[in-house]
């Protein structure tokens, strides 16, 4: 599996962008001689960043060559509070912090208008990046190609933090799919479905402590986003409005999509169409609630996304084929056979052997930054599912189905 992943990955980068630009990205550079302890930075400090702040803790408590450093954040309470904790430098602004020689790595956990900026800033740096999904912002397909280029002009190792990835079902499945255990690929589905007052989907949240001039760097937060006034919501929920975010379509379908893509050794869509509405929520926000996506890939399959903040029921996940049909549940997967094509076919179990894991996620990529290999969910595979993402929240929001220019590598309304 893992020389059929580099294969793969040199394939896929070689048609993203040109062979010659991102050839070293595909097969990493000369290994650095010895572990070492690895000194990071962490850029947002909000409840993912101390998500990130908690895990890396945690990993050197347990012997994991790893240190925190420094903490940045644009709003002081926040940042105040990273520092004590974690004894780190803090910083108000994140190139302060890249500036430092005494930082190998960073975590990037800003809101998604910042992610392209900063991890291209950092690793122009020299710095190795774990960004949280989504890897970019969706407005643009030049976010992406931007980090891709500059990964492999820097030659540093990245990782894009949907910590789904690290279970090693979608390995074990992947390898059955392409011993042919299901047939020609034609159909796939997931989704990630939730109900209730969500408070980082709120323009209603606020901390009452936040004032822009005196503890935050509103000027700094919207950054290449549009100049507005200030507006609490728009802040502690910016992935309800779309100059900060995609909503659903960025903040859970990266946890979804990324996998089936690994899995089923997808690149770029053909053509890609989103439905979907504001139904339930009245207070401000403007993502809709309901949202699904239906990509098709050149050839097959197609995959339908669903996500929901009105409705917590999910669809099973599962992967179609001509001979049988590959169900994700319980310890690992099930795989039935298609009767009609294979009457005698028997049902197999498909075990994992390791299971979803922030701390794995996060190890895999202090590895492989030791290593110089690539990570499991690297910037190549998040260009390709941030392809998808931005055709469907531009389908959703122009209203025309989105079709994929391979030669260019554009997409445009059909």
């Amino acid at each position: 599996m893992e020389l059929d992943r580099r294969e793969f990955l040199k394939l896929s980068t070689a048609g993203a962008l040109g062979a010659t630009a991102l050839g070293a990205a595909a097969t990493g550079v000369a290994a650095q001689p010895a572990p070492r302890t690895i000194r990071v930075g962490v850029i947002g400090c909000g409840g993912i960043g101390n998500a990130h702040l908690s895990i890396l803790s945690q990993l050197a408590k347990q012997g994991e060559p790893v240190e925190i450093v420094a903490v940045c954040d644009v709003y002081q309470v926040r940042l105040d509070a990273a520092a004590r904790r974690v004894g780190a430098r803090p910083y108000g602004n994140y190139k302060e912090l890249l500036r430092a020689t005494d930082i190998d790595a960073v975590t990037v956990a800003t809101p998604d208008h910042w992610h392209a900026r900063i991890t291209c800033d950092a690793a122009d740096a020299g710095k190795d990046v774990y960004c949280e999904k989504p890897m970019t912002y969706w407005g643009s397909l030049d976010y992406p190609k931007e980090v891709v280029r500059t990964i492999a002009r820097t030659n540093r190792v990245m990782q894009v933090g949907t910590q789904m990835m690290s279970d090693d079902i979608w390995d074990i499945a992947g390898k059955r799919i392409r011993e042919g255990a299901i047939g020609g690929l034609v159909h796939a589905q997931a989704s990630d479905m939730r109900n209730g007052n969500i408070g980082v989907y709120s323009p209603l949240s606020n901390d009452g402590l936040a004032k822009p001039g005196e503890n935050l760097d509103w000027d700094l937060w919207l950054g290449p986003a549009p100049k507005v006034p200030w507006e609490p919501g728009r802040y502690f929920a910016f992935r309800a409005f779309w100059d900060y975010s995609g909503g659903v379509g960025t903040d859970f379908f990266p946890h979804i999509l990324t996998p089936l893509v690994y899995t089923m050794g997808l690149e770029f869509p053909h053509r890609v169409t989103a439905s979907g509405g504001l139904y339930q929520w009245s207070d401000g926000r403007q993502v809709p609630d309901i949202f699904t996506l239906c990509i098709e890939y050149p050839g097959g399959p197609s995959i339908v996304l669903s996500a929901s903040l009105s409705n917590d029921i999910n669809m099973p996940m599962m992967i179609r084929g001509k001979k049988g049909t590959l169900y994700f549940e319980g310890p690992g997967a099930v795989i039935e056979p298609q009767r009609d094509w294979d009457p005698e076919g028997k049902r197999e179990e498909v075990a994992r052997t390791r299971g979803a894991s922030h701390e794995w996620h996060f190890k895999n990529w202090l590895d492989c930054i030791r290593t110089r290999e690539k990570p499991r969910s690297n910037e190549v595979l998040g260009y390709h599912v941030m392809t998808a993402l931005h055709m469907g929240i531009t389908s959703y929001r122009t209203g025309r189905t989105m079709e994929f220019d391979p030669e260019r590598e554009i997409a445009r309304p059909v």
